[in-house]
């Protein structure tokens, strides 16, 4: 018989998955992935507008009540709406024009769904008739102080239809720090402020066509992360958002992003949302349910606190049908 020397011994440092028994596998087991641990996207369309049901989440104005009840029967806990835009001018004077669909929409939302906790965009694009994200002079100068107040205002009016959380999606230094200001000075101290790290990629595009937010000329690369230093570059712009007053953080698109949520998840510590994108969908559909839940583990694993994601739908559907 051989003795092994204590010194090479080899360190035990988990559970090894073949010899443990199942009942040993299950004890050690993280938390299963549920309904609950997901948010739904919502796409407010116009009641005669083409594109119901092109994305998951994509409905009429008129279908939010039936749709978030039915997601909150299923358990999910969560709501990020973004709104098809009317009324759109070079300075977005829809965003902020009382009743507007996103105000509407929230409204109807909560009516529907009183526990849901939402979250609305807060960005230009979907009511500048330019389809930028920000503000412009008549020098073609991005106009900061005029975004700004646009962004800070739109803030205020969703935190008063009802939103739990604001995500400001422009991507532009001193956005979140004139947003908070604007919520607390208004007396909404309990909204959070919940900004994107949007890393640029062509999987933006369905959504963009979907609402018409893409820019009329050239692109907005300059208000996303570069693809190239996605990790240092998201990094450095976390800290800037939690030093500008964000209380949690959403990264997209994460399923080319992981490796990124990991280093993301190992140096912030506000909850983080992993938030797919549009163009994310046919490849998560290509992989049918079980695939989907296998990525939505992943991303679990991967330190998200909470995923929102298009699959979400999807897995609600597949709930539904299993109960029916």
């Amino acid at each position: 018989m051989t003795v092994l020397d204590e010194r090479s011994a080899p360190t035990p440092d988990g559970i090894n998955p073949s010899r443990a028994r199942d009942v040993v596998r299950a004890l050690y087991s993280r938390p299963p992935l549920t309904a609950a641990d997901l948010s739904a996207p919502l796409l407010s369309l116009p009641d005669d507008a083409e594109g119901k049901g092109a994305l998951p989440g994509a409905v009429q104005l008129s279908d939010v009540p039936a749709t978030v009840s039915r997601w909150a029967d299923l358990g999910i806990r969560g709501v990020k709406v973004f709104a098809f835009g009317h009324d759109r001018d070079g300075d977005a004077t829809g965003a902020t024009a009382p009743g507007n669909r996103m105000i509407r929409t929230i409204q109807a939302l909560k009516d529907a769904a009183p526990t849901t906790a939402v979250t609305t965009e807060v960005c230009g694009c979907s009511w500048t008739d330019h389809g930028q994200c920000v503000l412009r002079t008549a020098a073609g100068d991005i106009d900061l102080e005029a975004t700004y107040r646009l962004m800070g205002t739109m803030a205020v009016m969703h935190a008063e239809a009802g939103a739990d959380c604001v995500s400001p999606t422009a991507m532009l230094d001193g956005s979140i720090q004139a947003v908070r200001q604007a919520l607390d000075a208004a007396g909404h101290r309990d909204v959070g402020v919940n900004p994107n790290l949007a890393i640029h990629t062509s999987l933006y595009g369905p959504f963009k066509t979907l609402m018409q937010t893409d820019p009329r000329s050239g692109h907005r690369r300059g208000l996303q992360l570069e693809p190239g230093r996605a990790q240092q570059a998201t990094l450095l712009q976390a800290r800037r958002w939690i030093t500008e007053g964000a209380d949690s953080l959403t990264l997209q698109p994460v399923m080319t992003t992981g490796d990124v949520l990991v280093r993301l998840r190992d140096e912030q510590k506000v909850p983080i949302v992993a938030y797919s994108t549009s163009g994310e969908w046919a490849a998560l559909q290509a992989l049918g349910t079980p695939g989907m839940v296998e990525y939505l583990a992943m991303l679990v694993r991967a330190g998200a606190d909470q995923v929102l994601t298009f699959a979400a739908q999807t897995v609600a559907e597949h709930l539904e049908a299993n109960r029916a």
